[in-house]
């Protein structure tokens, strides 16, 4: 019986390159098909009101109009075709969120030039592939996000941990520049995967509970300062003034 429906399948697609009515027939009658395809590339329960299904039904449609019948059965055609496009589908909307996301997080450097500023450059890098050599804006996201998940969270939560005030975000970039000031806090921080909130408040004058709700931007700044991501710390404005006036600091009292 399953021999004889893929047999028939393999037919009908052959005549609904022929004939939109046939097509219109052909789609119809594999509704589930395009729905089972779609849920096992998306590994979960996709229905016909998923943006998923629409990838998926205008996948479809291309796997009849490029079905060649002696290269084999349909059904696997079609169903590598859908699978192809829904990854497709995916990558360009991890592309879109990227481009929002990074946006949103980067916030935290409201003093940059506001036309075709911050955001801007940033969609310009995430869909340009970076050359000679060096790594993409893409790329140091996806690495420092591995490094941040240890930490309880992701590169695109700090959409929602940054701080908007100028004041604000002053004061975490000098909690941030303070970390970075000594090697041994960057360690520790790495080793107790936490924020030395008592520590920090004491020797920056910082109130505790500004420092518990921007913990995250924090760590990620301290992460990014201290890691190999350039494209990333070149944002991070505040923060290298907030370590220029630290070490200033600290030059002064010794």
């Amino acid at each position: 019986m399953a021999l004889e429906l893929w047999h028939n399948r393999d037919e009908q697609a052959s005549r609904a390159r022929l004939s939109d009515a046939a097509l219109e027939r052909f789609i119809g009658e594999n509704r589930r098909f395009i729905l089972r395809c779609a849920s096992r590339t998306c590994k979960r329960f996709v229905t016909e009101s998923d943006e998923e299904y629409e990838v998926a039904l205008v996948a479809f449609c291309e796997a009849v109009r490029a079905y060649q019948p002696e290269a084999g059965g349909f059904s696997g055609f079609a169903a590598l075709v859908i699978r192809r496009r829904l990854m497709d589908f995916f990558d360009q909307r991890t592309r879109r969120s990227a481009e929002i996301a990074i946006g949103s997080a980067m916030t935290w450097e409201e003093d940059a030039p506001v036309a075709g500023g911050v955001l801007a450059e940033v969609q310009q890098k995430l869909v340009r592939e970076s050359f000679d050599g060096h790594r993409s804006v893409r790329d140091e996201i996806e690495a420092v996000g591995e490094v941040l998940s240890g930490y309880g969270f992701g590169f695109f939560d700090l959409a929602d941990a940054s701080p908007k005030a100028g004041k604000t975000r002053d004061q975490c970039a000098r909690a941030a520049a303070w970390m970075l000031a000594d090697p041994a806090r960057v360690v520790k921080l790495r080793k107790t995967r936490g924020l030395p909130v008592k520590e920090l408040s004491e020797a920056c004058g910082i109130s505790r509970k500004l420092l518990d709700r921007h913990r995250r931007y924090i760590i990620a700044a301290v992460e990014i300062m201290d890691g190999d991501y350039p494209q990333l710390a070149e944002y991070l404005h505040h923060v290298k003034r907030a370590m220029r006036d630290e070490s200033g600091s600290s030059g002064n009292q010794r």
